[in-house]
């Protein structure tokens, strides 16, 4: 039997609340996987802040809050994990770097290289197969629903969503996942903005 991880599963009880529909477990352990295939050299900076960059997430908060309280949880568990002794004190200058990491995964601005792996990972849903893509779609709905009027209003939020990414000159950041996802990606929103 593998050994307990403290860290992923003080991460995983914020990402059970009943209010995710995306944005929940299956999330972080979706990215863990993907950086396993994708990322074989993930660092255990990279790891820590796939686990904590949507502890927080309040649909409809405004832009960058999400991400400075999800760092700061991460923060107050690593320090109290640690106190507790159910894990090892980090080493100097790992959380603020993680936390960097969680505060770039906003997607407003080109991350700084180090966050720009895990922003890459985290993006790579938009890139997936097309009926997956669309069960994304449709769970990130179910998650802002309740912030839009009856009727059309979030698929119209969702496409001018996707407009905006096509109108950057890259969605993704490192070479490997342009080279893989940037075609899928932009062909996705395609598809999504002529349904």
């Amino acid at each position: 039997m593998p050994a307990k991880d403290p860290l992923l599963e003080a991460a995983l009880s914020h990402h059970r609340q009943p209010h995710r529909a995306y944005h929940d477990e299956r999330h972080v352990l979706e990215l863990l996987a993907l950086a396993a295939e994708h990322v074989p050299d993930l660092t255990e900076t990279e790891r820590l802040a796939i686990l904590f960059h949507d502890a927080v997430y309040v649909p409809g908060a405004p832009k960058g809050t999400n991400e400075t309280l999800s760092a700061l949880l991460m923060r107050a568990t690593v320090a109290w994990l640690a106190r507790n002794g159910e894990m090892a004190p980090l080493r100097d200058g790992m959380v603020n770097d993680v936390a960097a990491i969680i505060e770039a995964t906003t997607h407003g601005e080109p991350p700084p290289a180090a966050a720009e792996r895990v922003c890459d990972l985290d993006l790579w849903r938009l890139a997936a197969p097309w009926e997956e893509f669309q069960r994304h779609s449709a769970d990130i709905d179910r998650e802002f629903r309740h912030l839009y009027p009856p009727g059309d209003a979030c698929k119209l939020a969702r496409k001018e969503f996707y407009r905006s990414m096509l109108t950057r000159a890259h969605v993704f950041h490192t070479p490997y996942f342009r080279q893989r996802f940037e075609p899928i990606a932009r062909a996705n929103f395609q598809r999504a903005l002529q349904e």
